[in-house]
């Protein structure tokens, strides 16, 4: 891999995460109405009934760390794609940094950033660049 490839390679990480990010928010803007509503009537049921009881949840089950959530309540969707959002921002945040450090080399390097290298990645996001040779 060269340099200039690396860094077209966190640039378009970067451009397709703000745009997952922006869809996730678009469906959590859909969604906060219903699960504002759920909430509304479960806070009323609780009244109702009494705080001590115990109410039904969506049924989930976590294999090896994959939560599957079967017929989700609107705050569990909302919940879950919030962690999702979040999760997503972070690694947003990850990048850019990146981001940032390969354009001061590549401004450095100048008509040198051919150079071949060895890059290191964790969970997408480059940890480490090993110049190979010059």
């Amino acid at each position: 891999m060269e340099f200039k490839e690396l860094l077209n390679y966190v640039n378009n990480q970067i451009s397709d995460l703000e745009k997952r990010i922006k869809e996730i928010e678009g469906m959590m803007g859909d969604l906060k109405v219903k699960a504002d509503k759920y909430m509304a009537l479960m806070q009323m049921i609780e009244e109702i009934v009494g705080k001590g009881q115990q109410l039904p949840l969506s049924a989930a089950i976590e294999l090896t760390g994959l939560k599957i959530i079967f017929d989700p309540r609107p705050i569990d969707e909302y919940e879950a794609l919030d962690e999702s959002r979040k999760a997503m921002v972070d690694r947003l945040s990850a990048l850019t940094k990146v981001r940032d450090i390969l354009d001061v080399i590549s401004k450095k390097l100048g008509d040198k950033a051919e150079v071949p290298i060895l890059v290191e990645l964790k969970m997408g996001i480059p940890i480490k660049v090993i110049f190979r040779s010059w």
